[in-house]
């Protein structure tokens, strides 16, 4: 029973890819209902309909916005989403990624489902229980989902008539939002399995972990300033004036989200069912500590124990397709060099602290401390690591994480087979490394690649080292974590840190990132921030930035904490930290034509993005106004 095999029969059984009004119904004529009631075969294939709708986050390049539509990373297509939200051309009547609707559909599923399971006699009163339980966390999710991407939804808590009238049906207030969500998890925590890797022909069904994980996310975006004091919603009102949004500052909402991360943590270190820690290389098999391997492989091992809650929906083959540089790949995911400057430096100093030992031009002279032997094989798997003498010093002496995610130019492209290499490189580079030419005119540069990075980055992060995308040679199928836990580490010490600064745990799990990163604990790099909230805040949202990257966090970080609107004052445009609106830097991919043109390596304008205060949240689409006259839009829109 293999979910993935699952959820593609119900899918194209119900017909479920069908455009269709926010509340509409399943199929489910009596004959048909009867039928799926039944029979085991039929109910559980209905189950798995309920699960179709979840979203495909994985797909960075074309399915979900969240990463390209932030201040990390560029999509080079202009057909996908992102570019027409980057420059402010977007809204109720052209909108992409409008997931209204599909998650009201299948919400609407999840009753269905509910209150007709137990007609099926085939099934085991136990089946019967678990499979409830499974659609409430579902249910749950999904309309943390909405929250998260609308903000306060209309809050549907039962199966309605097929013949009511949606009109009547206004938006719920945010902070009923939360309440509901959170109980759907705790109802789901309830009968659901502590974990479901001791029968992985379930793996991808939520557990009880899931639901604790889930519930932090949730309380941490409701704590966050966004939504927790937020002055400017204090209009944000239903037809009839109810407040959508509580104005009012609650110090309890940040002691709620510590709590319920606290609880992820909690059942991490206390569980006997499965080992869950972050992930680290020699305690999954390597005899030695490495700490590129750990930050690597963390996002290429299968399920492994980190994972909280993933799912079978990931197309690992071509996300590597995309950024690959050509000719092997489509060579058009670009991270932006304000992610490129967060990473921080291998002895833990940041590019901007004068004992970094950061340098902005030149070449290096020295290679990485642990690019131990230069051998192209031991870097592609991972025993040598950081940067090679003669590439450009802006790289040189960064952390593992940065290796790990970003692949720049001159860099070794890993996922190559050694016959494949020179494929990858101008005649005077032809030397078996295969190093990736973004420059102007290189094999992947602006002049000789039709698709080609606009920051002169690629993203390395999630590619697997054993993978030929030029062969067409995949490592295979991976599935997509939604949370890991080191995102609840975060979570934990970043709530924290609102009303305790001075906590004890802030220290310990922060090390515990650090420590696997490779990194001296920031408290010993940074002594002057301890105890500091605003300093700490800052440097907790930079950890995010680093250790979440691609990930789909940085999008709703910066605008649950209001960074998106704000202009970082305190540095150079070109070296801004944070700020939706203006310009996004990378590097000036329209000239050089070698590996040492300095030219390239300048700081330069890729795109000039719009951002507007009511692009905190997503606008519901004007067909839905349209079809619920309850409804009123988000400010702004």
């Amino acid at each position: 029973m293999e979910l993935k095999n699952i959820l593609i029969g119900a899918v194209a059984t119900l017909g479920l890819t069908t455009s269709c009004n926010y509340l509409d119904k399943m199929p489910d004529d009596q004959k048909t209902m009867d039928m799926v009631w039944q029979s085991q075969k039929e109910t559980e294939a209905y189950l798995y309909s309920v699960y179709s709708q979840l979203p495909i986050e994985h797909s960075i390049w074309g399915d979900c916005p969240w990463v390209g539509a932030s201040d990390e990373c560029d999509m080079v297509w202009e057909r996908y989403l992102t570019a027409s939200m980057n420059v402010g051309n977007w809204g109720p009547n052209n909108l992409s990624w409008d997931k209204w609707s599909d998650y009201y559909k299948a919400i609407r599923a999840s009753f269905v489902f509910e209150n007709n399971v137990d007609r099926c006699a085939e099934l085991s009163d136990a089946l019967k229980v678990q499979y409830k339980a499974e659609v409430k966390f579902l249910r749950g999710f999904y309309y943390w989902k909405l929250l998260q991407q609308y903000g306060p939804f209309v809050l549907i808590d039962r199966e309605y008539p097929t013949d009511t009238d949606w009109n009547s049906f206004a938006r719920t207030p945010y902070d009923d939002c939360v309440d509901y969500i959170c109980r759907m998890l705790d109802e789901a925590y309830e009968d659901l399995p502590e974990t479901w890797y001791n029968d992985q022909t379930w793996l991808g069904k939520p557990d009880k972990m899931a639901c604790l994980a889930v519930k932090s996310d949730v309380l941490l975006m409701a704590a966050s300033p966004q939504w927790n004091g937020n002055q400017a919603y204090a209009s944000f009102k239903n037809q009839d004036g109810t407040p959508l949004v509580n104005t009012t500052y609650d110090e309890q909402k940040w002691r709620d989200a510590a709590a319920a991360a606290k609880a992820v943590i909690d059942f991490a270190e206390q569980s006997t069912a499965r080992t869950i820690r972050l992930y680290k290389n020699n305690e999954n098999g390597d005899a030695e500590f490495n700490a590129f391997k750990s930050v690597r492989d963390v996002h290429l091992v299968k399920w492994n124990c980190e994972t909280l809650w993933a799912v079978t929906k990931a197309d690992c083959n071509e996300f590597e397709r995309h950024t690959c540089p050509r000719p092997g790949g489509w060579n058009g995911m670009a991270p932006t060099q304000r992610l490129v400057d967060a990473f921080y430096m291998y002895n833990g100093y940041t590019i901007e602290d004068a004992d970094g030992g950061y340098v902005e031009e030149g070449f290096a002279e020295e290679p990485h401390p642990y690019w131990k032997e230069d051998n192209v094989a031991e870097i592609r798997l991972g025993n040598s690591w950081g940067h090679r003498v003669g590439e450009w010093n802006m790289y040189a002496n960064r952390e593992a994480r940065f290796y790990a995610c970003i692949l720049y130019n001159g860099r070794p492209v890993m996922q190559v087979a050694d016959d494949d290499r020179d494929i990858y490189s101008s005649e005077e580079n032809k030397d078996g490394w295969g190093r990736v030419e973004l420059y102007n005119t290189g094999t992947s540069g602006a002049n000789a690649a039709s698709d080609h990075s606009k920051t002169g980055y690629l993203i390395n992060k999630f590619v697997h080292y054993d993978s030929n995308p030029y062969r067409s040679v995949y490592y295979g199928w991976r599935p997509h974590a939604y949370i890991r836990l080191a995102g609840i580490y975060l979570n934990y010490i970043e709530a924290l840190n609102e009303y305790d600064p001075d906590n004890a745990d802030i220290k310990k799990y922060w090390d515990l990132i650090h420590d696997r990163a490779g990194l001296p604990s920031i408290f010993d790099t940074h002594p002057e921030i301890k105890g500091n909230k605003e300093k700490q805040t800052e440097y907790i949202i930079r950890e995010r930035q680093i250790e979440l990257c691609f990930e789909g966090d940085r999008y709703f970080t910066t605008r649950r904490r209001l960074l998106s609107g704000k202009v970082d004052t305190s540095r150079p445009e070109s070296r801004r930290m944070y700020g939706d609106n203006g310009n996004m830097y990378g590097m000036n991919v329209s000239a050089g034509s070698s590996f040492a043109d300095t030219e390239f390596y300048q700081r330069t304008a890729f795109e000039k993005r719009v951002f507007e205060d009511k692009m905190y949240l997503y606008p519901i689409s004007q067909d839905e106004m349209d079809r619920d006259l309850s409804l009123v839009q988000n400010p702004g829109w």
